[in-house]
């Protein structure tokens, strides 16, 4: 009775320590909505200024070097919603070919059961391929299928909330926690307006995201469960070109809607070469979300210019000149030098600056001496040991002699021998006789 009282305390002491530990891995996000905040771009002295955005955080992105133009409570933690969609597809697409069939599954389709969930009424047992997955993902924002894709990747959704999340800091996600793929309300499902910048500009590498982002409109074949195609138009304003809050370059996006995160909107636009990526998060309708990133790309296109520099670029504030910029200097392995540029403690960029045409030819002379030093070396360990070589077959070769004329000389006092015993026996006979 007494074992059996302990090892009850022991289990229960257990399950305590486990539920501890939960609590302290996974405490609730401090998700302030409501909270003001201020433009801290707008703070650097002779920086353009940005403009007020309705949203309570938001973020403009330079998308090639990740420079940050404008930013407004940046890493303050939201709901993201179902711009979480953004990651879902790119996991997806990393891990899956597309023509891969999917069939779902009864988890899946009951996502459509939660109020207000987006869907495109896929079917337990229907079969699609992974291609119509993610349009249907980031067209129609399909619930069921962030999670089916989520259990196709990982077996369940709560091991790809851990992909997800491995992702995240992978790109370099500092405040971002996923626990569902899809962005259906959790208090422990947040990141920020910079993290989630982040995170489409890691997508945006890849072509087969940035193929459906753009796609206004797309079919999905009739199914083995469905007769007739599922027809698909985007969700995003400003990359629909019917709609009155369409922005010229928008190359696409994610929107997002729930009652915790508000309206929320990740786009990236392309102009003369340059693409900027806005997020903007806890807006309190779609249409001034719409204004806000229209005002956040018209800043950037108009306020600042690209320059290639060799072996990178530069991000100009425009009325700023080069010789306004603070500089730093690193010196490289090959000689080189590479400068980088920042005003007002901004970071622009950098190029690559090679030394003089005298230091030049003094360092290639210095690498050819140490690659002649190099070669001699090896020349020197060559011959040394093409040496030994010779040595150990000329000394292979002298034994061998030694054993030959042995066995010579054993073979001769054999002959020798059995010539003695033959005339010793051919003498008996003549004498017996």
């Amino acid at each position: 009775m007494e074992k059996k009282r302990k090892w009850r305390y022991l289990k229960t002491f257990a399950a305590a320590m486990m539920l501890c530990t939960c609590l302290i891995a996974e405490p609730a996000a401090a998700v302030n909505n409501g909270t003001v905040y201020p433009i801290t771009s707008n703070e650097m002295a002779g920086w353009p200024q940005g403009p007020e955005v309705a949203c309570e955080t938001a973020v403009l992105m330079e998308a090639d070097s990740g420079i940050v133009l404008y930013n407004k409570g940046m890493d303050e933690l939201r709901y993201p919603a179902s711009i979480t969609k953004i990651m879902t597809a790119l996991l997806a697409i990393e891990n899956c070919s597309l023509d891969t069939q999917v069939t779902f599954s009864e988890t899946a389709v009951a996502a459509e059961q939660v109020a207000g969930s987006s869907t495109i009424n896929m079917q337990v047992g229907e079969v699609i391929t992974i291609r119509d997955c993610l349009f249907g993902l980031m067209i129609q924002s399909a619930n069921e299928v962030a999670i089916q894709l989520a259990e196709t990747v990982s077996g369940s959704e709560a091991a790809f909330a851990e992909l997800m999340n491995q992702k995240a800091a992978e790109i370099g996600c500092k405040n971002t926690h996923f626990v569902n793929a899809s962005g259906l309300p959790d208090e422990n499902h947040y990141t920020t307006a910079y993290d989630m910048a982040l995170i489409f500009r890691e997508a945006l590498k890849n072509d087969t995201f940035k193929e459906i982002i753009g796609m206004q409109t797309y079919y999905i074949p009739a199914t083995n469960l469905t007769a007739t195609e599922r027809r698909l138009h985007t969700h995003h304003p400003l990359l629909a070109e019917e709609s009155a809050e369409h922005y010229e370059g928008c190359i696409g996006g994610k929107s997002g809607s729930t009652e915790a995160a508000g309206k929320t909107l990740v786009t990236g636009a392309e102009q003369n070469g340059v693409t900027y990526l806005a997020v903007v998060m806890k807006g309190a309708d779609m249409a001034p979300n719409c204004a806000d990133t229209t005002n956040l790309f018209n800043y950037g296109f108009q306020n600042f210019e690209k320059k290639e520099l060799n072996g990178g670029s530069l991000l100009l504030p425009k009325g700023i000149t080069m010789e306004q910029l603070e500089t730093s200097e690193e010196k490289q392995e090959n000689g080189n030098t590479l400068v980088k540029y920042s005003y007002s403690g901004q970071y622009l960029g950098s190029e690559i600056k090679e030394p003089p045409k005298e230091e030049k030819i003094k360092s290639e002379e210095k690498q050819e001496d140490k690659t002649s030093d190099n070669t001699a070396a090896a020349k020197d360990k060559e011959d040394t040991n093409s040496k030994d070589g010779t040595e150990n077959i000329s000394l292979t070769s002298i034994l061998l002699i030694i054993m030959a004329a042995l066995i010579i000389v054993l073979i001769v006092l054999l002959g020798v021998l059995v010539r003695h015993d033959r005339k010793r026996k051919k003498k008996r006979r003549r004498k017996k006789k």
